[in-house]
């Protein structure tokens, strides 16, 4: 027989206490039960490692990137309401490719499932488009309820690159369907894309097309009330090529 991990519960997950007679979770327990939401969350490997701790603020544009980590480090810190519930506002990082968008939101992520003990899920926008696609087909062993069930029931989730593929209207319609569910659940939903919001401004990405260009106007018109904006510009360089850059020194 394996030695118990735990020495206080015997890997039971209960205390007993021999006065009262009445059994208390073990803090193993919660430990537990971050380690098992943390391998459900779906993020890829190349992802898994990112923390806010090794958000690297690379080159000579540090302020920005700095905002944009602050800005994240905020939201994990206020997360939590003064009635104990969760906060309802999502995150939308915004900038071309290679800012850092998905390293900040993976980040976030992690932390809320390690500070809160929340259900977290990761999707890459362009893989749920296709899997809504392919349960259209006649032999898919998954039905759309089945994919969407545990994107709609996850206390939050990451949504990255947003707008990276053009759907079709009928994806478009179950696309919205699931971010307006999550609204009108109160649950919180981070986004990162390529595609801004709106084309104010003079640096306006991927030339000039915004993110009502590639989805709807009525998503759009949903995030401006559901998920603060982060924006990282164009002049902050590439921060993956940075990284790359440091970690082959």
């Amino acid at each position: 027989m394996s030695e118990a991990a735990c020495e206080f519960c015997r890997d039971r997950g209960w205390i007993v206490d021999l006065v009262t007679n009445r059994a208390r979770r073990c803090s193993c327990h919660s430990a537990r039960v971050r380690s098992w939401r943390l391998d459900e969350l779906g993020i890829p490997p190349k992802y898994q490692g990112c923390r806010l701790s090794n958000f690297r603020l690379a080159g000579d544009a540090n302020d920005q990137l700095r905002a944009a980590r602050h800005g994240c480090e905020l939201y994990i810190e206020e997360f939590l309401e003064f009635d104990g519930s969760l906060r309802e506002s999502g995150l939308v990082l915004v900038g071309p490719s290679g800012r850092g968008k998905t390293h900040l939101a993976v980040s976030v992520l992690i932390e809320l499932v390690d500070q809160y003990g929340v259900r977290g899920r990761f999707v890459d926008f362009t893989k749920l488009v296709a899997d809504i696609q392919s349960t259209f087909q006649p032999d898919s062993d998954l039905s759309q309820a089945d994919l969407l069930r545990p994107l709609q029931e996850a206390d939050v989730v990451v949504v990255d690159e947003l707008g990276a593929r053009r759907p079709t209207p009928f994806v478009l319609d179950t696309l919205y369907l699931l971010i307006n569910g999550r609204y009108m659940a109160k649950r919180p939903t981070l986004f990162t894309s390529n595609y801004d919001l709106t084309a104010e401004g003079e640096d306006d990405v991927t030339a000039g097309q915004t993110l009502a260009d590639r989805v709807s106007a009525s998503l759009v018109s949903r995030l401006h009330h559901m998920a603060k904006p982060i924006r990282i510009n164009d002049d902050v360089g590439d921060y993956r090529h940075d990284v790359q850059a440091h970690q082959h020194r």
